[in-house]
């Protein structure tokens, strides 16, 4: 299996090398961590700390010029971790800025459900260009690119039902609630 994960400083698409990507990323999931009044004391993301310190969130960057959403997969797959952030930059042949969030991730998660091997994940997009605002908070406009998470789609049922248990919502709007599917 060939490792597609690479930044050809050669490749004039490509404005970043793979280490400033990765950066902008970690300080980003950095901030997803840091507990807020907002969520109840919570982090924004709350089970991503654990998820980053027992090593478990596979982190790639996606060229569609150069491989298929499905390579990107098919090596999350083999590296055995739990979940999976592929970031995804603008290049010469996507400016993500023109991508519906609801409708990439609708075709996503419809390409992992029709293969077997994927069939029990689920996608999730954070896209900093769409006006995304929670508990009076701006969740996705601070990440640095079109994000892709996919996790296993019983994973983040359990998640989303555990953190109905807490104060994480308290400081919700209904309108809010009703985005997010809290009851």
């Amino acid at each position: 299996m060939q490792d597609h994960s690479y930044i050809s400083n050669s490749t004039p698409s490509i404005s970043e090398p793979r280490n400033v990507i990765i950066d902008k990323v970690s300080q980003y999931l950095h901030w997803l961590t840091i507990p807020k009044k907002e969520f109840g004391n919570m982090p924004i993301c709350p089970y991503l700390d654990t998820e980053l310190r027992q090593e478990q969130l596979y982190l790639d960057i996606w060229y569609p010029h150069e491989c298929s959403f499905m390579d990107i997969m098919e090596s999350f797959l083999l590296s055995g971790k739990n979940s999976s952030l592929v970031v995804c930059p603008n290049t010469h042949t996507i400016d993500y800025s023109e991508v519906s969030r609801k409708t990439i991730q609708r075709q996503i998660t419809d390409l992992l459900r029709k293969n077997p091997q994927t069939d029990y994940l689920k996608s999730m997009i954070f896209s900093p260009y769409e006006d995304f605002e929670v508990a009076g908070v701006k969740t996705r406009s601070n990440a640095p690119y079109f994000l892709i998470n996919v996790a296993p789609t019983k994973q983040l049922g359990n998640a989303h039902k555990q953190l109905q248990r807490t104060r994480y919502f308290d400081n919700f709007t209904n309108q809010d609630k009703r985005k997010m599917n809290v009851k």
